[in-house]
């Protein structure tokens, strides 16, 4: 069994050799296959029969390690085929440790009454549980949109005043969609005063990796 990694897809089976070629044979839809190619590969003018000439011999065994080596290789690939109709060559593998972590939004500055994207993209996977803005600067603002990838984590649209999201308000964790390594998370911003302004804020989660 080859094992890549320790998160994601474990390759099962073992695919050297012909291990598997005594199951394929005794399985009906493997033996039908291999008699159908025998049958096409195998003439009354391949065996030379009470013939004492060397050369004659010699052609008729290279014939028939011909066909052998044929119905080898299409039991393989009857096998590998079963096998992949069967579901059996990936296993998903649990990941090996979870853990809280946080993600910063950076600082961006938005001129006054203007609207902004702010996107992140996290390298494991991560799902957000808590917005958290500075209140220093969460009157002058609204949050308008957060996504996950493509999917809006609100209930319906509506601005939501950051001071909602303040770093000693109550009540605000949330449990968002996980977001896939390297997919992105956008919290759209607007600035509601007239006066530019610099956003900042994080993002708290649990991570697996």
């Amino acid at each position: 069994m080859a094992h890549y990694g320790s998160y994601g897809d474990d390759i099962l089976g073992d695919d050297s050799g012909f291990e598997g070629l005594t199951e394929i044979i005794g399985d009906d839809s493997g033996a039908d296959f291999i008699g159908e190619l025998e049958g096409d590969l195998v003439d009354g003018d391949e065996f030379v029969a009470g013939d004492d000439q060397s050369g004659d011999d010699i052609i008729g065994a290279a014939k028939r390690q011909g066909r052998r080596q044929q119905r080898q290789a299409a039991a393989k690939q009857a096998l590998l085929r079963k096998r992949v109709a069967a579901g059996a060559l990936l296993r998903t593998l649990p990941p090996r440790s979870a853990r809280e972590f946080v993600i910063g939004l950076g600082s961006t500055a938005l001129l006054g009454l203007s609207s902004a994207n702010i996107s992140v993209q996290p390298q494991v996977i991560f799902r957000p549980e808590r917005i958290v803005i500075p209140s220093n600067l969460a009157a002058d603002f609204l949050i308008t949109d957060v996504k996950v990838g493509k999917n809006s984590q609100l209930v319906s649209p509506g601005a939501i005043p950051a001071v909602v999201f303040v770093e000693n308000a109550f009540g605000v964790r949330l449990k968002m969609d996980t977001a896939q390594i390297a997919q992105f998370i956008t919290i759209s911003v607007t600035n509601q005063n007239g006066a530019s302004r610099n956003f900042q804020g994080a993002i708290i989660g649990p991570a697996v990796e």
